[in-house]
């Protein structure tokens, strides 16, 4: 802003009230007062009549739109035929209605900051105390108000923020702007969810793929995708543990590309410390060996083997090295062996025949193989201290491997019983079907946390496979509301490096600590933010996190009055003779482009939103209708 930009008193008394009314009396009065020419002094007349009344118009309009709350109505139709339009003209998303938030915004504000909440011009309060009142104040805002409104009267936030601009537009948000991915800030109840209902519905129509976490299982929202899902012919997956009979069954370690990576994800669910590197340790040497003899690793086949010991998963692998290596009689020698250690055939000490046969030939030579070598580790540990280290995970193993949650996220291939679909996230995305996952975080908190974690791990997984192998990369967009509650290193790699593989990554958090909290340090909490290029920022609570954002904005200029005055008398003056001055200057100063006290008294469904090193807009998020 330079020095030369006019201030505008928008608070001002409408003075051209009274410029408008006399004009208007005076053309009413001509055709009376016989003047010759009077229609050419009517055009005359008439010409600052109507600036002046389209002053008052303007002041008028200013001041109803600040002084009164709305919520706005779309049906879907309508939503995607804007939709349609604005991908066809800017490759954009609909983000409700709004406009660019600019120095001229945030004068206002800072003006209106400044004084009283009761100085503050609106409609006549007593207009709304009789019914008469009421029908007044009913017919003034059908002047002014679109026809799509509806009155907003919850007591949360203030009427004036959205109304400082009277020439709204559509908010675009553009597809190539969300591939640097966004965070969705809000306190409880401030709209994130109607949020997630408007993007959702557009990426359903888009053809995208769609993956939702939704620790909370929002009924609306659900409800919202698949009725959507249903109207363009997709397919709709729905994972819920609370309501098994209606949900999908779903391999969280389906994908991987390292065989560590399935037991790195069930130690991340555990505490920091050596107990956790030993449960790694132990499920790593029985994942290696399964997939050794040709097995495909599990929830439930990882608790089999922690719970009951690898002795049988070692038979079977050496059983297969042998006949690997051609030692066609070495059965014959591990009944040798067994005599020579004093056993019995049938023991198990025929497992530590055939290890003692596989030591003697092989591993002594270098000639053995790391998943058998890792299972004789873990078979000759001892007993008492692998029982007290795996103790630690067994808990967690038992929740997610057995019962119901056992069956969805180890599903039975073989039990035809169970109709139930068994998907997993590469088919997900290679089928471009929308999955709806719902957490019972209310009253399971713990298990609903792992399985989260679990799943963003093997959604991690996929995207490194289509970052290298795939041919062409897919659309997918993911959405993880209050992700401190699922928040894991797989989730930050996606953020990394997501952008490569197709992914859009939307991310919900209340306040900036509960990542910070999960997360167990700043750092790790700036490096997920950092990676969060676009801000959707709705009221928000915490000053900390409203700072953050309006930070991120940045500064511009705002004019400030300063008004002084003073009176003297000289002593040489007669009584009530004085002196006054009055002074008004006009100061530049620095201000947040967003003020801290915006973000925390926006409405039910006003956001700002900031798009990664561009434009800064103040909308309203829409409610769907069908």
């Amino acid at each position: 802003m330079n020095a030369t930009t006019p201030y505008i008193n928008h608070f001002r008394p409408i003075y051209e009230v009274r410029a408008t009314l006399f004009w208007f009396i005076a053309l009413a009065f001509l055709p009376f007062s016989g003047m010759p020419y009077g229609w050419a002094f009517a055009l005359a007349m008439l010409v600052p009549l109507l600036i002046r009344g389209s002053q008052v118009w303007k002041a008028l309009r200013f001041r109803l739109a600040i002084s009164t709350k709305w919520l706005t109505t779309l049906p879907v139709p309508q939503l995607m035929a804007v939709q349609k339009k604005m991908r066809e003209d800017s490759n954009s998303m609909y983000l409700g209605t709004g406009f660019e938030w600019t120095q001229k915004h945030c004068q206002i504000a800072h003006d209106i900051l400044r004084m009283p909440t009761t100085d503050i011009p609106g409609l006549p309060k007593w207009l709304g105390k009789t019914r008469r009142g009421r029908e007044i104040e009913a017919a003034i805002e059908r002047l002014f108000v679109p026809g799509d409104s509806i009155r907003d009267r919850e007591p949360q936030g203030v009427s004036w923020i959205h109304g400082m601009e009277p020439q709204k537009v559509r908010v675009p948000f553009h597809y190539k702007a969300m591939s640097a991915h966004t965070a969705v800030g809000g306190t409880t109840g401030s709209g994130k969810t109607r949020t997630y209902e408007v993007i959702s519905t557009q990426v359903i129509h888009c053809g995208d793929v769609l993956i939702v976490i939704d620790p909370k299982n929002d009924k609306d929202w659900k409800a919202r995708v698949e009725r959507e899902c249903a109207r363009m012919g997709r397919k709709f997956l729905y994972f819920s543990q609370a309501k098994p009979l209606e949900s999908i069954r779903l391999n969280p370690l389906e994908n991987w590309s390292q065989p560590s990576e399935i037991p790195g994800r069930i130690a991340q669910l555990m505490e920091e410390g050596p107990f956790r590197d030993f449960a790694f340790l132990f499920i790593d040497r029985a994942v290696k060996g399964e997939l050794y003899i040709g097995d495909k690793p599990n929830l439930r086949s990882i608790l089999k083997y922690a719970q009951a010991g690898v002795a049988k998963l070692l038979e079977r692998s050496l059983e297969r090295f042998f006949r690997e290596k051609g030692l066609d009689n070495w059965e014959e020698l591990v009944a040798t062996t067994i005599t020579q250690i004093g056993g019995k055939p049938g023991s198990t000490s025929r497992v530590d025949a055939m290890a003692l046969l596989y030591n003697e030939r092989y591993a002594h030579n270098d000639l053995g193989h790391e998943a058998i070598d890792g299972l004789i580790a873990t078979h000759t540990h001892d007993r008492d201290h692998y029982t007290r280290v795996i103790a630690s995970v067994m808990p967690l193993l038992q929740m997610l491997s057995t019962g119901e949650t056992g069956l969805l996220l180890a599903p039975k291939v073989e039990d035809f019983d169970d109709e139930r679909e068994i998907w997993d996230i590469d088919r997900i995305i290679k089928q471009k079907a929308v999955l709806y996952m719902g957490f019972d975080s209310l009253s399971n908190s713990i298990v609903q946390k792992a399985i989260a974690s679990l799943v963003l791990a093997d959604v991690a997984a996929v995207c490194g496979a289509i970052y290298n192998f795939y041919k062409e990369t897919p659309d997918v967009v993911l959405i993880i509301d209050e992700v401190a509650e699922a928040i894991n290193e797989q989730v930050i790699q996606i953020l990394n490096k997501g952008r490569g593989a197709g992914f859009k990554a939307f991310v919900a958090f209340q306040t900036r600590s509960d990542l910070e909290a999960k997360l167990g340090n700043a750092a790790k909490m700036l490096q997920v933010l950092g990676n969060l290029n676009n801000q959707v920022i709705l009221r928000l609570e915490d000053s900390d996190t409203a700072l953050w954002f309006s930070d991120k904005v940045g500064e511009t200029a705002i004019r400030n009055i300063q008004v002084s005055g003073g009176t003297s008398r000289g002593s040489e003056g007669h009584i009530g003779e004085f002196n006054g001055t009055i002074t008004r200057s006009l100061q530049l100063e620095k201000a947040p482009l967003i003020p801290v006290a915006l973000i925390q008294r926006l409405p039910n469904l006003q956001y700002f939103l900031r798009i990664s090193g561009g434009a800064v807009y103040q909308g309203r998020i829409p409610i769907l209708q069908g």
